[in-house]
């Protein structure tokens, strides 16, 4: 970007999928009877990613895991991801 040009509008996720995600990683975990504190050690474990359980209630309450940290969720719990075309 040049100095001095305005920065290009910032992307905003809509509220109703920030819950989404929300309600998914929480499903998730209360299926599998995890706090986030053991979703965090869970991670350290099977990814050796730097975690806490402050972290972890962080991203919840922003909704703001990445694609590869849901995936590791899934894999470190035994689910499988498949994406349909509607």
């Amino acid at each position: 970007m040049l100095k001095g040009q305005p920065s290009p509008p910032k992307y905003e996720v809509p509220e109703e999928t920030k819950e989404q995600v929300r309600q998914l990683i929480r499903k998730i975990m209360k299926d599998n009877n995890v706090t986030p504190g053991q979703l965090a050690e869970k991670l350290k474990e099977a990814c050796g990613r730097s975690a806490s359980r402050t972290n972890v209630l962080n991203k919840l309450a922003r909704a703001s895991f990445s694609l590869t940290e849901f995936i590791q969720i899934l894999d470190a719990y035994g689910y499988e991801l498949e994406i349909k075309k509607q």
